[in-house]
């Protein structure tokens, strides 16, 4: 969760475009205007590195392909069970420096990662791992859900033991992956430089050079791209797309994706104990506005408790009704609402939290909007003092079933401060256990059914994400615009434009 606030937060960040001021200086070299600074180029901590620069410069065990189905990177196959997953290394796979990849740099990885800033999500996914010979290691799961590729994707970035250990500093600022492409400079503005990796495993790169120039507003970097001066940026704003309807020098790549940015959760003690109250906010917010209002009409009004691509095969199944004026008002006047107002703290979203307040003041909830920056939300939410909230909730590496341990009471941030609900948190340990696929559905559907009567998250649309391409370069990766992760050494220069 933390690291998806920090990218969000990214985005908005304003430094200037600084290195921005000039074209590309061929095609042969594409330039991307990043949505997270690169403080660190070494993936301990992936909260300080652009994470598509990682994805570049070093290689987890798998990938994904442009549709968003697991693909071969350093391992070639894999096994899968509930009990663990099994890689099976590529032979010919090499470090920059010539060195080939083996099992012991896979382990020494993990090693550094169970130590590291992000150990807590390692260690509630992997309960042990192993080297079973030079190319093949298997990793244990924790539960039998766990989906260890979709978490590898995000956060396992294979390091080289030995480069590592003989100098961690001159490792740090000349770093050495297995990746497409290896690392040349990062200069003082923090404009990073890559080359191609000649002997990359999976096949050179057509794109010989990559600029990652650092983040910049949206609105500036749509402009660097209508202009020239970039040719690739992610998390573009959705009121700004149509300006390259008529835009035949750049493309819009637009998904869903695998979390919604407008889920709203009551956290406060109050809307705990009433259940009545919660439930006439759950009614009374109507999803169809929010989507006009605050996301241009682009997007569909949520009809699943959580992102849909989560929701696998129970998603647009009906658990009841969502927005019904009557009905919220029916709720509230059984409710022990007294008249005051509720707050609704956000960091970012104020035309979605203005709609909410506007749908709550019909029915008959008075509303008001505070507005922090993340820091202090994130403040808030872990001294328990926010009350009613809109959240980015889920993650490309999240399953459904992660997502309903949250709302239990045992669930850090979120469930622990909501009502508790011994029903729900019975369904939920027993699940966490379940190895047989069928019997974990059934639990899985119960839950639902109770978490939609406890009135607890209301998803009000999946949000869209977008990346631009200058249309000199062939890259259509749904799977990249709906996850923010993005493999340059897929992209392919168009047949025609001129080195």
């Amino acid at each position: 969760m933390k690291r998806l606030l920090a990218i969000l937060l990214f985005i908005a960040l304003v430094t200037g475009l600084g290195a921005c001021s000039k074209p590309s200086v061929s095609r042969d070299t594409l330039t991307y205007i990043a949505f997270a600074p690169s403080d660190s180029l070494v993936p301990l901590d992936i909260g300080l590195c652009e994470p598509n620069v990682m994805h570049a410069i070093y290689d987890g065990l798998v990938k994904m392909d442009t549709d968003g189905n697991i693909a071969p990177m350093l391992a070639k196959r894999w096994d899968d069970s509930g009990e663990k997953t099994v890689f099976y290394l590529d032979p010919n796979a090499k470090f920059h420096d010539g060195t080939p990849v083996t099992a012991n740099d896979v382990i020494f990885s993990l090693d550094l990662f169970f130590k590291g800033t992000y150990s807590h999500g390692f260690k509630s996914r992997i309960a042990s791992y192993e080297k079973n010979d030079d190319h093949t290691v298997t990793l244990y799961k924790t539960a039998p859900y766990v989906n260890l590729f979709t978490f590898g994707i995000e956060n396992i970035f294979i390091i080289p033991k030995a480069a590592y250990e003989k100098d961690p500093a001159a490792f740090e600022k000349a770093p050495v992956g297995s990746g497409p492409y290896k690392f040349v400079s990062k200069d003082n503005d923090g404009m990073i430089t890559l080359k191609a990796f000649d002997g990359y495993h999976l096949g050179k790169a057509e794109v010989e050079n990559i600029i990652v120039k650092p983040p910049v507003d949206p609105s500036t970097a749509v402009i660097a791209i209508q202009t020239g001066e970039a040719d690739m940026f992610m998390g573009a704003p959705i009121s700004q797309l149509s300006v390259f309807d008529s835009n035949d020098k750049a493309k819009v790549v637009l998904e869903k994706n695998s979390w919604s940015a407008n889920t709203l959760l009551p956290l406060s003690n109050r809307l705990a104990q009433d259940h009545n109250l919660r439930k006439a906010i759950f009614h009374g917010v109507n999803r169809v506005n929010a989507v006009a209002l605050a996301n241009e009409n682009i997007g569909d009004p949520a009809v699943n408790l959580f992102a849909k691509r989560l929701m696998g095969e129970f998603a647009d199944k009906s658990y009841g009704p969502l927005y019904d004026e009557k009905l919220a008002k029916d709720y509230l006047s059984k409710s022990h609402y007294d008249g005051s107002p509720i707050t609704i703290t956000i960091w970012q979203e104020t035309a979605l939290a203005e709609s909410v307040q506007s749908d709550l003041k019909k029915i008959g909830i008075d509303a008001k909007i505070e507005q922090l920056d993340g820091n202090a939300w994130f403040d808030k939410l872990e001294k328990g003092e926010l009350e009613l909230t809109i959240v980015p909730y889920g993650s490309f590496s999240g399953t459904l079933e992660s997502l309903l341990i949250s709302m239990s009471s045992t669930g850090a941030n979120y469930g622990e401060r909501m009502d508790k609900n011994a029903n729900y948190d019975a369904l939920i340990k027993q699940m966490q256990t379940e190895t047989d696929e069928a019997k974990r559905k059934e639990l899985i559907e119960k839950a639902l059914e109770i978490l939609y009567e406890r009135a607890d998250v209301s998803n009000l649309f999946d949000t869209p994400f977008a990346y631009i391409i200058n249309s000199d370069f062939d890259y259509s990766s749904k799977a990249g615009a709906g996850s923010l992760c993005l493999y340059f050494g897929d992209i392919k220069l168009k047949t025609g434009a001129q080195p």
